[in-house]
C-alpha cells in the first residue's frame, strides 16, 4: 500500500466517520433493544446528509470523471454503485430494523475498505497533478 496523497487525505479522513457510524449501526442491531435501532436509524439519516453525501457528491464530481478518463471505468462504475446502494438503504422505511441496520453496517465497512484499498489507491498513482489538486480543493474537510 502506498502512502495516501495528501490532497485525498481529507476523503480519507472521512472514511474513519464512516466506519465508526457503521459500527454504531452494527452495535444497535446486535442490542436487541428497538429504541437503539430507531434512534440510530435516525443518527444514520442525519450523518448522511451532513457527511456521506458530501463526501459521495466530491468523489463523483471530481474524482470518478478523471479516473474514467484514465480507463478506469470498473472501478468508477463500482464506487456509483455503492454510493446508489448505500443511499437507497439510508431511505428505506425499514432501516430501523436490526437486518436493515446491519446490511447497511455490512455495505459501509466494504465501501470503505474498497476505496482505501483500491479506488485512492489507483487515483493516486494514475491521476495527474490538476486532477488530485481539484479533488482537494473541492473537499470540504468533513472528517
Amino acid at each position: 500500500m502506498l502512502r495516501r496523497d495528501p490532497r485525498l487525505r481529507s476523503l480519507s479522513s472521512d472514511h474513519h466517520h464512516a466506519l465508526v457510524l457503521a459500527r454504531g449501526a452494527r452495535k444497535a442491531a446486535t442490542s436487541g433493544d428497538a429504541n437503539a435501532c430507531a434512534t440510530m436509524a435516525d443518527a444514520l439519516r442525519a450523518s448522511f446528509g451532513r457527511e456521506l453525501e458530501p463526501h459521495f457528491v466530491v468523489e463523483e464530481q471530481w474524482l470518478l470523471p478523471p479516473l474514467e478518463r484514465c480507463g478506469e471505468g470498473a472501478l468508477v462504475a463500482k464506487t456509483r454503485e455503492d454510493h446508489a446502494a448505500i443511499r437507497a438503504q439510508l431511505s428505506a422505511s425499514s432501516l430501523g430494523s436490526p437486518e436493515a441496520l446491519e446490511a447497511l453496517a455490512a455495505r459501509l465497512e466494504a465501501h470503505v475498505r474498497f476505496e482505501e484499498r483500491e479506488l485512492f489507491e489507483v487515483a493516486q498513482t494514475k491521476l495527474d497533478d490538476a486532477a488530485l489538486d481539484a479533488v482537494m480543493r473541492n473537499s470540504p474537510g468533513l472528517g
